[in-house]
């Protein structure tokens, strides 16, 4: 398998030791992986419409970013997925109904709801798979990790003047 190198990486580092409170290591530490999430956002975002996954819209207004709330300790991580589901918005459950499937249950049935985002993502055994996702991170991964380092210098500006 191949293996992906990051650089850059050791400098911001040695920069982010600087920061002394564990509290303002994690409040920084969320906006840089933000920032650097924004990017990789919205390159997912052009990639899908590139590719023509833009039938309804579904699919690319709801690529997002989200904080891991159990992440482990001293470390700060986001997803970037497709919101789908019972993940969706209030507004989108809001144009909710309700259907009956094939097995006779009463089911719900969200408004934009694009749970077909994994069969276009990863290869199934029916349709070869179309990643917008990976593709959007092998694409800006040196930009996002620019963009964390700026988030960093700007913070630590901030921090040092009085």
């Amino acid at each position: 398998m191949a293996e992906s190198v990051v650089l850059g990486i050791g400098e911001m580092r040695a920069k982010f030791a600087q920061l002394n409170a564990a509290q303002m290591q994690a409040r920084i530490g969320r906006r840089m992986v933000s920032a650097a999430g924004r990017i990789v956002k919205n390159e997912a975002r052009a990639v899908a419409s590139s590719l023509g996954l833009r039938r309804t819209g579904a699919l690319i207004k709801n690529i997002v970013i989200k904080r891991e709330g159990r992440a482990p300790d001293g470390t700060v991580q986001y997803n970037l997925g497709v919101r789908h589901g019972r993940s969706l918005t209030r507004k989108q459950k809001a144009n909710s109904m309700l259907a009956v499937n094939r097995k006779g249950r009463v089911v719900t049935r969200y408004a934009d709801d694009p749970f077909y985002w994994s069969f276009l993502e990863f290869t199934t055994k029916r349709r070869q798979g179309t990643p917008f996702l990976s593709r959007a991170l092998a694409n800006k991964r040196a930009a996002a990790v620019d963009a964390m380092t700026d988030a960093l210098d700007k913070e630590l500006r901030k921090v040092s003047s009085p």
